[in-house]
C-alpha cells in the first residue's frame, strides 16, 4: 500500500471531501489531488499537516494497510447485530 493510497483511504474513512481535506491541511486542492494520485512528492511539512488532520502518526500513515472504505468486509460465519441485541442475547444465555 502506498502513502498516497493511505492518505486517500484515511480521508474517506474520516468522511472528508477532497475540498475539506485541502482546506484543513492548508494544501491547495490541486496539490491534494496530485498527492492522492501519487504525482506530487510530499514535503515534511505537508506530511505533518496531513497526519494532524487525519489523526494518525507518521509511521502509521507511511506503513499501515488501511482498509478500503468502499470494500465490504465480511468474515465467514460472522453475524453482525446491534450491540444492545447482542447484550440481550448473552444475558439470556447466562440464565
Amino acid at each position: 500500500m502506498s502513502v498516497n493510497d493511505n492518505i486517500r483511504k484515511y480521508r474517506i474513512n474520516r468522511s472528508l471531501s477532497l475540498q475539506q481535506f485541502a482546506a484543513q491541511t492548508g494544501i491547495s486542492l490541486s496539490d491534494c489531488q496530485k498527492i492522492e494520485n501519487g504525482t506530487k512528492p510530499l514535503s515534511s511539512a505537508e506530511v505533518q499537516r496531513i497526519c494532524k488532520v487525519l489523526g494518525v502518526d507518521i509511521d502509521t500513515l507511511m506503513t499501515a494497510s488501511v482498509p478500503d472504505p468502499e470494500e465490504e468486509v465480511v468474515t465467514e460465519g460472522s453475524v453482525l447485530m446491534p450491540f444492545e441485541e447482542l447484550q440481550n442475547l448473552l444475558g439470556k444465555m447466562k440464565e
